[in-house]
């Protein structure tokens, strides 16, 4: 009954609904709302098209693009078109862009508008002397720059070339060395580069204090440090009083050390801070071509914080099962109540007691020490230092194959015969190494 009473009023209905629409009873805005999407709905890609593209086909980008003729067009889907294309890293991101025009038959041609980054032709370098052109491609390919002939051209790696040109002119002692890319247009679809650099004053360490330091002397610290030392006439044919960072930073390591080794085992180095001096001679007093010149100055101070002096008080070896406490005590040489020497700590545990762990085949040893620091009774001035060490030797390995590759003239049995170990038995890090030195020596 219910179903017959609606269908006897549904024509009704619809009037009603359409009479509502003409007299202004709905809003406009819904419906022009609702007629565009349903219009954008219906609407197809007429045809998807690429221009600005010059040394690379159409059809190979086109590869690319989800969106094909005929599809119902999709603004998101689009849009991700556009940035697999931009993924490419062969166009310029800035300048590229992506959009829609009507198409004769009422649908929408999707225009994808790329301009193409250049090819670099041509790499040029002016006013560089400290360093070789050689050597800055040399670091381009190491540190995976992207700047070389025939690669396509980034701003971003332009950008990174210049830092490294710098790096290196400041591990030759010009840091203040400025790099100007210059970038000159060899036809629309290629470039070439020139890299111009003022190299500056050569700027020379004179100066290397430490503050801080009060039962070690400047020049005791200083002995420490092997690769950036004060200007002289032996350093400045080694290169060694050219400030860089990374073998200075090597230097206040080995200077830590040497102060762990005399008991200091809380002993920190501060961050360095670097002091322009202006120009000074250095090397001979007396001006002489290559033994003698004005440069600019610089002094390194190196804040220190020494802490206390430990002796070694409690020692604790846990996860030994290989070699008993008694060989791995020592292998430490630790005596309670004499100084604690870091630094030969440090060399048994990493050293000394892994090169034995490999000559039993347990080549994944590897050790932990921990330190609890405590007050010394018989001595405010000075701590104790207990020593909890947690092996982990790992599994026993045994050399299951041997292969030589590379041999053209000499026999398997021949290099066999050189090696100190067969395949089937327990692997000895000792005996191999022996064994390459062994091979190494044939010739």
């Amino acid at each position: 009954m219910e179903k017959a009473y609606m269908r006897f009023f549904r024509p009704f209905l619809f009037v009603l609904i359409l009479f509502a629409i003409i007299s202004g009873a709905l809003p406009p805005s819904l419906v022009r709302v609702n007629a565009q999407q349903a219009q954008q709905q219906q609407r197809l890609v007429e045809d998807v098209r690429i221009v600005g593209n010059r040394r690379l086909r159409q059809d190979d980008l086109l590869y690319y693009v989800q969106t094909r003729a005929g599809d119902p067009f999709n603004e998101a889907q689009v849009q991700r078109d556009f940035q697999a294309l931009l993924a490419l890293t062969f166009f310029d991101k800035t300048a590229s862009r992506v959009y829609t025009e009507d198409g004769p038959r009422g649908g929408v041609v999707v225009i994808f508008e790329v301009k193409e980054l250049p090819i670099i032709r041509d790499i040029q370098f002016e006013g560089l002397k400290a360093v070789t052109e050689s050597d800055v491609l040399k670091a381009f390919r190491e540190q995976r720059v992207g700047i070389s002939k025939e690669s396509v051209f980034d701003p971003v790696k332009l950008r990174n070339a210049v830092r490294v040109i710098k790096e290196l002119l400041a591990a030759r002692g010009y840091p203040n060395a400025t790099v100007e890319p210059r970038q000159e247009e060899v036809s629309q679809t290629s470039t070439a580069i020139t890299f111009v650099i003022n190299q500056g004053d050569r700027v020379r360490v004179v100066e290397i204090d430490f503050e801080g330091n009060e039962n070690f002397s400047d020049g005791e610290l200083r002995a420490q440090m092997k690769l950036v030392r004060e200007a002289g006439l032996i350093t400045r044919f080694k290169g060694q009083d050219i400030l860089d960072r990374e073998k200075l930073d090597y230097d206040l390591r080995n200077v830590r050390q040497y102060m762990a080794s005399k008991g200091y085992l809380n002993a920190r180095i501060g961050e360095p801070r670097i002091e322009g001096l202006g120009e000074r001679r250095t090397g001979l007093f007396i001006p002489l071509p290559l033994l003698s010149s004005t440069d600019e100055a610089l002094r390194i101070t190196v804040p220190v914080t020494q802490g206390r002096v430990y002796r070694v008080g409690e020692v604790k070896i846990e996860g030994n099962s290989i070699f008993s406490e008694q060989v791995i005590r020592g292998v430490l040489g630790l005596t309670a109540g004499e100084i604690a020497n870091g630094q030969r700590i440090s060399k048994a545990l990493y050293e000394d007691l892994k090169k034995a762990y490999g000559s039993q085949g347990f080549i994944q040893y590897s050790a932990e020490v921990e330190p609890a620091y405590g007050d010394n009774a018989q001595n405010p001035k000075e701590g104790v230092a207990d020593f909890t060490i947690t092996i982990d030797e790992g599994k026993q390995f045994t050399l299951r194959r041997l292969e030589f590759l590379g041999n053209t003239f000499t026999r398997d049995n021949v290099l066999r015969r050189e090696v100190l170990i067969n395949e089937g038995d327990v692997y000895n890090q000792l005996r191999f190494e022996q064994s390459v030195l062994f091979l190494n020596q044939l010739g």
